[in-house]
């Protein structure tokens, strides 16, 4: 081989392996071959699973030629001998060999042929066909050595192409997955919004016409909720068998299932899959049908259909697009335990309020009803008035149980900041230590009116307090207020408990002296001593107005 032949060579090995896109390394091998070895006519051929051409680029052929050509080859006659041969194969007269053949109607004539295989670890992923040596001379052995170079250098390309596709696919796949079961996971299979994206990635990922998304109807069919792409308007709503479709099938058993062809599937008695399909059914090609399967039983199917004379899924494809359905099915699964997680909380919220309710306020309403019937019955008693006046006190009680079992109801469990709801929570945590639920009463507008570093402290302090009796006052019950005055003044804080009163030498130094410090920062009070009936009063306040300008000035203005 001649020196410049052989940086010719180099060149166009080279020129070849300096692109990652599949499609542009293959028509670049072909545009090479066809210069090294000085044919007018060049083609590759990529064989499918069964051995036939699944893909072919070509070059060579103008416009006019290139309409004429009734179909592209398949890899019949001596196209397909050289997948079989052991090495090149180089013909003077294509006519003359036994295989001839293979060319379709309409293609120019070919009569010198060189063809050369194109393998990827000893298997033979493609053949590359030169044909019609300029000149009207045939290809010579020196022709066959460059293009055998040419074929494993593009073999080398093509290998590193495939992996830089596969990576570039699994990508897409990927941030697909991620944005469908985003959706899906806040929607569910309720929503058909998620069904819908779901659909459409898949269809942009696989490169494919058509997508869509089949559910049970009942036992024995199936219903298409969403479809996305051509005749996606035709197929909405379209109800498929469940028995002896592919559809049917690929849920039935929870198994991936491929198509080559469409066409060729709906004239198949056992696969009347796309059998609801429109008219121009003959215009869809291959076709994958996954199962959404996220547990032991699919929830739905995934189909995806190519163009007619696309390439085919191959295995990559279709493992994709069954990832792609089961993470979603996942995601469907978790949104359905979600559901029933926060149903199951409302029922147990419902049967708490129902609890208050009886113990705290239709216990105070009989008490109250059997009262006034006793003083219906002696009006004129003297202690009338004082006994009205506790009633009206019961009354307003008990309107503020309803208050807050009302509130705590209306409180969203990811909702904005609210002062009364991290009151509540304390209380609610508090509970399980005390073995009993204090007393509530929130007044005013306290989510409102009271900045967040002033409410932090309130809630630490408000911790302590039923921290300290807890541990120290054995009381069989609490009464914590928290109220803002009418002109949102003052922030005040009482706990009452009725248990034994403070200890002696209770050290000052400890969480009391905490309570006063968090007072003494906002230029409040805190005072803590017995009750009058026994038992420890906590009463801490902070000002309201000095405390917003000071927050500002010092630069600890909080939340509203």
């Amino acid at each position: 081989m001649s020196q410049e032949r052989m940086r010719q060579l180099l060149d166009a090995v080279l020129s070849v392996a300096s692109d990652l896109s599949l499609p542009d390394v293959l028509r670049r091998i072909v545009r090479v071959g066809c210069d090294l070895v000085g044919a007018r006519y060049g083609a590759l051929g990529v064989l499918g699973p069964d051995g036939t051409l699944a893909e072919l680029m070509h070059t060579g052929l103008d416009p006019e030629q290139a309409a004429a050509i009734e179909r592209l080859p398949v890899g019949e006659g001596v196209l397909g001998a050289v997948t079989h041969h052991d090495g090149p194969l180089r013909l003077d007269e294509v006519a003359a060999h036994p295989a001839a053949g293979g060319f379709p109607p309409g293609h120019p004539l070919v009569r010198s042929f060189l063809g050369v295989p194109i393998r990827l670890r000893e298997q033979v992923y493609g053949n590359l066909y030169l044909g019609e040596k300029t000149g009207g001379r045939s290809f010579t052995a020196e022709d066959e050595d460059v293009l055998v170079a040419l074929a494993a250098a593009a073999g080398m390309a093509v290998t590193n192409a495939r992996h830089y596709d596969l990576s570039q696919r699994r990508e897409r796949w990927l941030v697909a997955t991620t944005e469908v079961t985003a959706e899906l996971r806040t929607g569910g299979l309720a929503e058909d919004e998620g069904l819908a994206l779901l659909a459409r990635r898949a269809r942009e990922v696989s490169g494919a016409e058509l997508a869509l998304v089949a559910t049970p109807d009942d036992p024995e069919h199936l219903v298409v909720r969403v479809a996305d792409g051509r005749f996606a308007d035709e197929m909405a709503g379209a109800r498929i068998t469940t028995v002896d479709s592919l559809t049917g099938d690929a849920f039935s058993t929870g198994r991936t299932r491929s198509v080559r062809e469409v066409a060729e599937a709906t004239r198949s008695r056992s696969a009347r899959t796309f059998a609801t399909l429109p008219d121009g059914i003959a215009e869809l090609g291959p076709a994958v049908l996954a199962p959404m399967t996220g547990g032991r039983t699919p929830v739905g199917v995934l189909v995806v259909l190519r163009a007619r004379g696309a390439a085919p899924f191959d295995e990559t494809d279709a493992r994709m697009v069954h990832e792609f359905a089961n993470q979603a099915a996942m995601a469907v699964g978790f949104a359905e335990a979600q559901r029933a997680k926060q149903r199951l909380a409302l029922f147990e919220e419902r049967d708490r309020i129902a609890r208050d309710l009886h113990d705290l306020v239709i216990q105070r309403l009989f008490a109250l009803g059997l009262g006034l019937q006793a003083l219906k019955r002696d009006p004129a008693a003297a202690d009338a008035p004082e006994r009205v006046g506790g009633f009206i006190a019961e009354i307003d009680q008990t309107i503020r149980e309803l208050r807050r079992s009302i509130f705590s109801l209306q409180q969203p469990v990811n909702g904005p900041y609210s002062l009364r709801g991290d009151v509540l929570r304390v209380i609610s945590d508090a509970t399980v230590t005390l073995g009993y639920e204090p007393t509530v009463r929130l007044e005013g507008p306290l989510d409102s009116v009271v900045p967040a570093d002033i409410a932090l402290d309130l809630i630490a302090t408000l911790r302590e307090a039923l921290s300290n009796v807890v541990r120290h006052a054995a009381a069989a019950g609490v009464q914590v207020t928290v109220a803002v005055d009418r002109r949102a003044t003052r922030l005040e804080l009482a706990v009452h408990d009725d248990g034994r009163g403070l200890p002696e030498g209770l050290s000052h130094r400890s969480g009391l002296a905490n309570m006063a410090q968090r007072a003494t920062r906002w230029a409040g009070r805190c005072a803590i001593e017995r009750g009058p009936a026994g038992g420890t009063r906590v009463d801490w306040s902070v000002p309201l107005g000095w405390t917003a300008a000071a927050a500002a000035t010092r630069g600890l203005e909080g939340r509203p």
